[in-house]
């Protein structure tokens, strides 16, 4: 299988929870209506890339924002500013929708924000001042989780320059300021020495190195190939030193002939890795039986 098609599959595995050959049929017709468009004046491949992957924090932010109007006993979590970015996502509703009319789709958003948010909790507990978004498109946790307040940590939300511009205008359009405890890194992922760059910026944003850190990684291996996944391990493993930790979602690994995870972030720097799949996930948070295909969807604790 191409390399390109085995990370749009993996992204539409973690995404969607759909099996590998499901997945895989939906890419593949994706592939086959775009080369029969005909071709026009358009943006780089790379801006195009990064704009598409960038809209699809939308949908999550949907889910999120549902999560509000359901009962207080039933909530996994709360996200009061979840609203304000998916109100900003009018343009991409059309694809918006498609993710959320995917089959586990709303239940896997829920599931694993709650796991994430169990696992910085934990993190804070056990002594972490520092919290870095790698990834973060949408996520309010620096503004939302009231321990991360309370803790006195500080939150660093590394993104594109993009996402995070629209971050910042879709909360200052709902009236919300950010706290100075959170810090915004704007980051380009596709530089060739990722490693450094990207300690500097976060230095830079007042990121202690090596004093121990809370990774959160959500939402972002499936659009990353494998050589980048296991750079931003490294990083992780190095940047953050003892005790660090990074919560993180990805996809079955089974079918797309990679190793598993446990041999991964060993092999990149950490010391263990709490597995969890998306039945376990239901069992775990919600009421009944979970879907069929709910194992699909994965989170994971790796701690150094």
């Amino acid at each position: 299988m191409p390399s390109h098609l085995k990370e749009l599959v993996r992204a539409r595995m973690e995404k969607t929870g759909e099996s590998y050959q499901q997945a895989l049929r939906h890419i593949r017709a994706q592939e086959e209506r775009a080369a029969s468009e005909p071709s026009t004046s358009r943006p780089d491949d790379k801006t195009v890339r990064s704009r598409t992957v960038a809209d699809t924090a939308f949908s999550i932010a949907v889910v999120r924002a549902e999560e509000e109007g359901r009962p207080e006993g039933e909530r996994l979590f709360t996200d009061p500013y979840a609203s304000a970015f998916a109100t900003a996502g009018a343009h991409a509703a059309e694809s918006t929708q498609r993710f959320l009319d995917l089959p586990f789709f709303r239940d896997a958003v829920r599931l694993r924000t709650r796991f994430l948010d169990d696992c910085v909790r934990d993190g804070l507990a056990a002594g972490l001042d520092q919290v870095v978004l790698l990834g973060a498109g949408f996520d309010a946790r620096g503004l939302r989780m009231k321990e991360i307040e309370a803790r006195g940590a500080r939150v660093f939300e590394v993104d594109t320059p993009y996402q995070l511009e629209r971050k910042r205008r879709a909360l200052a359009s709902a009236g919300v300021k950010l706290p100075a405890r959170i810090a915004y890194v704007p980051f380009d992922f596709e530089t060739p020495d990722l490693d450094a760059e990207l300690a500097g910026a976060l230095e830079i944003a007042g990121f202690e190195p090596r004093v121990g850190a809370m990774f959160v990684w959500e939402g972002v291996i499936g659009y990353v190939d494998d050589a980048v996944i296991d750079q931003s391990l490294r990083f992780m493993a190095t940047a953050g030193g003892p005790r660090s930790r990074v919560a993180f979602t990805f996809a079955d690994e089974a079918h797309l002939g990679t190793e598993t995870m446990v041999v991964r972030t060993k092999r990149c720097g950490f010391t263990s890795l709490e597995a969890v799949a998306g039945d376990a996930l239901w069992r775990r948070y919600l009421p009944g039986e979970p879907p069929p295909t709910a194992w699909v969807t994965k989170v994971g604790l790796a701690t150094v």
